[in-house]
């Protein structure tokens, strides 16, 4: 396969998930716009600590998603229909269960959770509590999502997830506006309205996949509800996983405290600033996400000598956007921070560290990539690693400036997370590639025939 044929299928996987994904985080825009526009500035940090800890919890479920795509990419290279039905059905059963036990166990952790994170002593949210309430009645949806996402994403039917999610979205953004402001139901309309759309987006998901992967799924029977085999390679993989996503959680949700603890003024500030780096992790994820497809595809396949060709060129396209990014930021931080909030003292605190924020994109777009690259070769141990020793290094700087105050210097602690998190990654992940370079030669595969195993 040339280059030129290589990157057309990078940018023809990336650029939906692309379009998606940019609706993720102006649906964020939209909820702290909304946010922003109450009241007091306390609505937006009520709402930053209720989406904060709707994420970490649910968040730390992305691994159904990542070792879904994983496994199904294999499995399509590999044209195994029963491993992509049992991959389907295996995730499913682990979702349901799951986000069902967290609805019944809302009053247990809603309240002390958080409490946890508004560590000022001048700072008291009600609202928080409420965003949580009704946010995690979504939970069976939102983990379906990770499951239903993952395995469209294996199978390449990356225009149906863009599809569904880019109108799920824009619907989120009106069901919240209709609850928060024409209803008078505040923030919990803004987590009632994303709820609301996460099962709609899952009813289309289900709906899609029968229509386009139909051929796959009409093989589906009773048998491949319960496989032991399965359920142990999600947690086999899933404990790499789990231990990198509770650490990246942790650094998101320690940045908050930290935040937090010098003031609601910096919490809301590092709120808005937090909003463009979502904004950017989402571009990035539709190239890792195309990367993992791809990986996936060429291992299950055993065609081994592409893997550094899809590399190459994933990391070079990738290098590009972050730069672009950079200097968007750099150039034009008001009248993207303007979107955000009229409050003058917060937009004017934020200002005065978009500096910071337009290093972000080059500081971490390899860490962004190679968790793409690491999927799709389903090597979550070294995925794991890079984020602790970023993690290690983040609380280390942070820890100690925290009795400084100094927000400015929090960005640097970020930042330096970032980069090590990067450099790990890289030299694990071509060490990893090497490896499995030197185990095959290329092999010739046949086409996409599917058949039973």
């Amino acid at each position: 396969m040339k280059p030129s044929d290589i990157l057309r299928r990078i940018w023809g996987l990336a650029l939906p998930n692309i379009l998606s994904n940019v609706t993720v985080p102006l649906l964020m825009l939209a909820d702290t716009a909304m946010a922003g526009r109450m009241a007091t500035a306390d609505s937006i940090a009520a709402v930053a600590i209720g989406a904060a800890i709707t994420q970490f919890v649910i968040g730390i479920w992305s691994l159904l998603r990542m070792g879904t795509t994983g496994f199904t990419a294999q499995a399509w290279g590999a044209c195994d229909v029963r491993a992509l039905l049992r991959q389907l059905t295996s995730g499913s059963i682990i979702a349901l269960s799951v986000g069902l036990l967290l609805i019944l166990l809302r009053p247990l952790y809603v309240a002390p959770a958080a409490a946890l994170l508004q560590a000022g002593a001048d700072m008291h949210l009600p609202e928080a509590q409420t965003y949580l309430h009704y946010s995690f009645l979504g939970a069976p949806a939102a983990l379906l999502l990770y499951v239903y996402n993952g395995w469209l994403i294996g199978v390449q039917r990356m225009k149906l997830v863009m599809s569904v999610s880019i109108a799920c979205n824009l619907l989120n953004i009106l069901f919240s506006y209709l609850l928060a402001f024409p209803a008078g139901m505040g923030v919990g309309g803004l987590a009632l309205g994303t709820v609301l759309a996460q099962y709609t987006a899952v009813l289309l998901l289900v709906l899609g996949a029968l229509r386009y992967e139909g051929r796959i799924l009409r093989h589906l029977s009773r048998e491949y509800l319960w496989h032991p085999e399965t359920l142990v390679r999600y947690f086999h993989v899933g404990k790499y996983l789990l231990i990198r996503t509770l650490l990246l959680q942790a650094v998101m949700l320690s940045f908050i405290r930290y935040g937090g603890a010098i003031g609601v003024t910096r919490l809301a500030a590092n709120s808005l600033l937090m909003q463009l780096f979502t904004l950017f992790s989402y571009f990035m994820d539709g190239l890792a996400y195309a990367a993992e497809a791809l990986v996936g595809e060429a291992i299950g396949g055993r065609k081994f000598g592409h893997l550094r060709l899809i590399i190459r060129i994933t990391l070079q396209v990738g290098f590009v956007v972050a730069l672009i990014t950079s200097i968007l930021y750099a150039l034009f931080p008001r009248p993207l921070l303007e979107l955000l909030t009229d409050k003058q003292e917060v937009l004017k605190l934020a200002l005065s560290d978009s500096f910071l924020m337009a290093a972000v994109p080059i500081f971490s777009y390899l860490a962004f990539l190679w968790d793409g690259i690491l999927v799709g070769a389903t090597d979550s141990k070294s995925m794991s690693i890079g984020v602790a020793g970023g993690a290690m290094s983040y609380f280390i700087v942070a820890e100690s400036i925290a009795t400084i105050g100094s927000g400015t210097m929090l960005w640097f602690a970020f930042l330096n997370y970032l980069l090590v998190r990067s450099f790990i990654e890289y030299y694990l992940g071509m060490r990893r590639i090497r490896a499995l370079s030197q185990e095959v030669h290329d092999t010739r595969h046949s086409s996409y025939t599917y058949r039973l195993k």
